[in-house]
């Protein structure tokens, strides 16, 4: 339970990059300590900062200083059928190269039809790492299931270090919804540096904090006694209609507050996990389940050993002088 709560800790910051620059072998899991980052620190870029976006049901805010309004042009002339405003939408499409303006023309294309979407989608591809990083965006957050789809089959493979910490943004993301689409995507592009992040993801201890009356007992007898009396008159009659009341005498045991642990599992983000890690191992690991413990185990003994030994054999052998 320790090294479930602390990995579970762990995945909110990501530390700077224990390791030089080079260095194969990622460092082990250890209890008590933050999940290692799967790239290292190249400073945060605008898709990256926005992996909390859809923590709400609102839409993910515009970024300061983008401003959207040529975008939408854009995407009015290519929705066009005229050929001559379309071309000059494709024109216009292709200024589009900077984050912010990535971010601008996916926003103002969102509502268009869904060729218009795939134009986008391909001038992200064309953009280099930085439109790899808005892919990555808009395979894990966008509302449309066929877009997160197409987004994620122009994700280049094994996918950069853009791309990667797009990811990891999402993985280390408080949203249940978000983590478990990072990693379902993070299976599709074989992502396998994020394992260490997807191990500790797989599910999530929340605290449930509610103040009402959760639960009760009675334990008591029930009497019953004439509470009152309703005087009934009729022709040369008179009459009384007893009401009839209930005493309870005994214990009520009740529970008005509570201290609670919700655990929420996302089986996308296993299945990835399973996927990667035997792909990557050659090595079964259907037998570890959800046993978080099992699965650190595994990593640090079964798995960086592989990788060690990989990069042993990588290594040019030099000859003594």
């Amino acid at each position: 339970m320790l090294t479930t709560l602390a990995l579970a800790i762990g995945l909110m910051t990501a530390p700077p990059p224990s390791s030089p620059v080079g260095v194969a072998v990622p460092p082990r899991l250890e209890q008590n300590k933050p999940i290692p980052a799967c790239v290292p620190s190249t400073g945060a870029s605008l898709f990256s900062t926005l992996h909390q976006a859809k923590a709400t049901e609102k839409d993910a805010p515009t970024p300061a200083g983008v401003s959207d309004a040529e975008a939408r042009k854009a995407i009015q002339r290519l929705s066009s059928p005229k050929p001559a405003l379309r071309e000059d939408g494709l024109r216009m499409l292709r200024t589009f190269t900077t984050p912010e303006g990535q971010w601008a023309i996916y926003h103002a294309s969102r509502g268009a039809d869904g060729p218009i979407k795939m134009q986008v989608l391909e001038h992200l591809a064309s953009l280099g790492p930085s439109g790899q990083a808005g892919l990555t965006w808009i395979a894990i957050h966008d509302r449309d299931a066929a877009v997160r789809n197409e987004a994620a089959q122009r994700i280049e493979q094994p996918p950069s270090n853009e791309a990667l910490a797009v990811l990891e943004g999402a993985l280390r993301s408080p949203n249940h919804m978000v983590v478990n689409q990072a990693g379902l995507l993070a299976g599709q592009i074989n992502a396998i540096k994020a394992i260490p992040l997807l191990i500790a993801a797989q599910f999530a201890q929340d605290p449930v904090q509610d103040q009402a009356d959760l639960a009760w007992i009675a334990i008591g007898t029930q009497r019953s006694y004439v509470a009152n009396l309703i005087p009934i008159t009729g022709n040369s009659s008179a009459g009384f209609q007893p009401v009839i009341g209930q005493i309870y005498e005994g214990v009520v045991m009740a529970i008005d507050d509570a201290v609670a642990v919700a655990t929420t599992y996302r089986p996308g983000v296993h299945q990835s996990l399973m996927a990667l890690a035997t792909l990557d191992s050659g090595q079964s690991t259907a037998h570890l389940g959800w046993d978080l413990n099992a699965w650190v185990a595994w990593y640090n003994n079964t798995y960086l050993p592989i990788l060690a030994a990989r990069t042993a054999e990588a290594e040019p052998v030099r000859e003594p002088k």
